[in-house]
């Protein structure tokens, strides 16, 4: 099973989540606020960085981004729980260095981090590996933000399966179970990638892949949610809206009992070790 983390999980970090962002970025440039809520209910991520670079410029975007998340955040318990359930490999969306300082043990070997464009780097086993899909905040200017880049990530027109972040998610997707954490799962293009390969393989056999995610409220709104997800091949794994510590609980509660079995990663695990 591999983790992908969203910025759910930075945001307990210390960090705005990526419409937060944009909104304060979004205010800045003076572009009018309804606006922007409407294309962020939306999931217009991308038009919104369009209209904001178109004002203020690419470079001081980029340096904002740079700001917000650069800077050192806390590590939370949840992502000490992520690092000792997945020591081999976590993929994320985020740009911030949260997973980096979690994984971070002094050692130069601990870690290493690849981008969602340089895939073609070989991997090394005594090493977690680190896959920043869309980019790393220590080289925001190769960071992938705007809809022009997306689309020479992603395909123009509709997701290209031959592009290298769409083979990386297919990779994964295929070959092993996926946790997906503070992702909102709305319809980006990762999402898109994940329903053009549910598409693609028809009936075929899939590993499960699992979402530990906020329910809605309504009972019509979660039954509709829920067969969302199962389209994309995600089973839901239900909290109660804004009880957002069950994240914890749940990933705690998976970490002790792999210890009870004898069973954690890296030679962590003991059967006495319940606590």
């Amino acid at each position: 099973m591999v983790p992908f983390i969203g910025a759910g999980l930075s945001k307990a970090g210390g960090f705005p989540t990526w419409e937060e962002h944009l909104r304060t970025q979004g205010r800045t440039a003076g572009i009018n606020a309804a606006h922007i809520e409407r294309l962020l209910a939306s999931g217009h991520y991308e038009e919104v960085i369009a209209e904001i670079e178109t004002i203020r410029g690419r470079e001081v975007f980029t340096q904002e981004l740079r700001d917000v998340f650069s800077r050192t955040g806390q590590i939370t318990d949840t992502t000490r729980l992520i690092t000792d359930l997945f020591p081999d490999t976590v993929i994320t969306t985020n740009y911030d260095r949260l997973i980096e300082q979690a994984f971070d043990t002094g050692a130069p070997t601990a870690y290493q981090v690849i981008t969602g464009l340089d895939t073609g780097e070989k991997t090394e086993a005594d090493r977690a590996t680190i896959v920043k899909l869309h980019g790393d905040i220590r080289t925001p200017g190769n960071c992938i933000l705007s809809k022009n880049q997306y689309d020479q990530a992603y395909g123009n027109d509709s997701i290209d399966m031959t592009r290298p972040i769409s083979r990386l998610l297919e990779y994964y997707y295929k070959n092993g179970s996926l946790l997906f954490l503070g992702c909102s799962l709305n319809s980006d293009r990762t999402v898109q990638v994940f329903r053009a390969i549910k598409q693609g393989i028809n009936d075929s056999a899939i590993p499960e892949h699992f979402a530990i995610v906020q329910a809605p409220e309504k009972e019509q709104e979660l039954v509709n949610r829920n067969e969302y997800l199962l389209r994309l091949g995600i089973t839901g794994i239900w909290f109660e809206k804004g009880q957002f510590q069950y994240v914890e609980d749940i990933l705690r509660l998976a970490r002790n009992e792999l210890r009870y079995r004898g069973e954690m990663p890296n030679g962590q695990g003991h059967p006495s070790a319940a606590g």
